[in-house]
């Protein structure tokens, strides 16, 4: 009734100015789109983790007047849309007749996802002002994610079980076995665990439990599940009634980093994918030894460099490793390249036909990588070196070093670590570490002269150079 006048009078207006009323009517329709999006967005901020953050169960392993409140373990369930962390938890004391007795704060540095439910051990509150007696907990506030939960060890390796190698508690832990399962696309080394020794003797209050850390120095490759053994714990406390094991942390690593080490850990060899195998000597150099014919029967008659460029050829494989005193070869013997690229053997070392894939590059490719990122101590080879001398109490000088960039990456700054060595390899002496501060190109060898090799403690007999670190150029 009231619309129809509205009607007329609308049609009887020109068309400048209906134009104007209907860009008007959807400007407002805009407008309350927009405030609806608004709308949500606030409804992220209203979700409140007082609600949102239940604590489900607690236990408590220290407290009272004047004592250390720590709470041995409180689980918390997230039953928001949203992931949190830094978590405070908020404790009131009452006396066993509910008389409050104040209250006590603690924080909970970690993150709890979204969806999901999570124990958390030894809780610090600070000092207790009361007696523990009854006592409730719940979440007083909490820091929200924003961009997502952060990709965190902890939260991706779960450890799926473990056994002991026997004993008692009061002794050295040991654990026989321990399996984790990597449910991230990263690969991870260096896994650091917690093991929580959870019980207390007796049912008296006031006693903490004991922890343990250990770090598995292994790899754990992406999506796998992966058994370690013998992995030293420590001490198992002698009050420890039950076990919780958790992953601390983990140091990610590269695809190219896993494949070089999982290679070497198989005596394999692995290769950047699509690059074309290039022969030890395609630099055109003769291999130690090949230059007059043989290399002398005695090593005694070597000099230090001479004796340190022979062991470096039998490494790659360029000549067959010498065979200790008063023994012969062992048949079927594989030189230590064999061993390492999986070449050898009668059928492959007679040679394969055109077109035919040696055995050799089979096993390769399960090592191939893609990506060229740093891994200097793998990139740089130590191709041939002079020990320069020194004497007891003075600096070592190393006269000359080649040093080979397998890589596609400029490297400066190379740090190496110089061992020295009495007799050989069995007695080791002292090591100094020293930095080559200049360039070594992508794809190329250089010689390095007068490398300061850090004060002589001794004479040695044996030295070994290895490459630790370097810095890529523009990094």
């Amino acid at each position: 009734m009231h619309l129809f006048p509205c009607r007329k009078i609308i049609k009887a207006l020109d068309p400048g100015m209906r134009f104007c009323i209907f860009a008007t009517l959807l400007l407002g329709i805009f407008l309350s789109g927009a405030a609806t999006t608004a709308s949500r967005a606030v409804d992220r901020t209203l979700e409140s983790p007082k609600s949102v953050l239940l604590v489900k169960d607690y236990k408590w392993a220290s407290g009272g007047m004047g004592r250390p409140a720590i709470m041995k373990e409180i689980t918390l369930q997230n039953v928001g849309k949203y992931d949190y962390e830094n978590i405070s938890i908020e404790v009131d004391l009452y006396t066993k007749n509910d008389i409050p007795l104040g209250s006590i704060r603690g924080t909970i540095r970690d993150i709890l996802p979204h969806g999901s439910e999570k124990t958390f051990y030894n809780v610090k509150f600070g000092i207790m002002s009361a007696e523990l007696q009854n006592t409730i907990a719940r979440v007083a506030a909490a820091d929200l994610i924003e961009k997502g939960t952060p990709a965190q060890a902890k939260d991706l390796i779960q450890v799926k079980g473990w056994e002991w190698t026997g004993g008692q508690y009061g002794t050295e832990g040991v654990l026989k076995s321990i399996t984790l399962v990597n449910k991230s696309s990263d690969n991870w080394k260096d896994i650091k665990i917690r093991v929580d020794f959870l019980g207390i003797p007796g049912a008296k209050v006031g006693v903490r439990g004991f922890t343990s850390r250990a770090v598995i120095h292994d790899l754990l490759p992406a999506n796998s599940e992966r058994t370690y053994t013998n992995i030293n714990v420590g001490f198992r406390h002698p009050d420890a009634r039950s076990v919780d094991i958790s992953v601390m942390s983990a140091k990610p690593i590269s695809e190219k980093e896993l494949k070089v080490k999982m290679a070497k850990k198989e005596g394999k060899k692995a290769v950047k994918k699509k690059k074309k195998k290039t022969t030890a000597q395609g630099d055109g150099t003769q291999a130690p030894g090949e230059e007059g014919g043989t290399i002398p029967e005695s090593e005694e008659e070597l000099s230090l460099s001479e004796r340190y460029k022979q062991k470096l050829a039998q490494e790659r494989g360029e000549i067959p490793a010498a065979p200790e005193e008063g023994t012969e070869p062992a048949e079927g013997t594989e030189s230590v390249k064999d061993a390492m690229t999986g070449e050898g053997g009668e059928e492959v070392a007679s040679g394969a036909e055109e077109g035919e894939e040696a055995v050799g590059d089979e096993e390769e490719e399960e090592y191939e990588y893609e990506e060229e990122v740093p891994l200097p101590s793998e990139d740089i080879v130590v191709e041939d070196l002079k020990w320069g001398g020194g004497v007891t109490g003075t600096i070592g000088k190393i006269s000359e070093i080649t040093l080979n960039n397998l890589s596609d990456i400029t490297y400066a700054k190379i740090e190496l670590r110089v061992e020295f060595f009495s007799f050989r390899e069995e007695t080791p002496m002292f090591s100094n570490k020293t930095t080559i501060y200049d360039v070594l190109p992508a794809k190329g060898r250089k010689t390095f002269k007068n490398i300061d090799a850090g004060f002589l403690n001794a004479i040695p007999q044996e030295i070994r150079v290895e490459v630790i670190n370097a810095v890529p150029m523009g990094q």
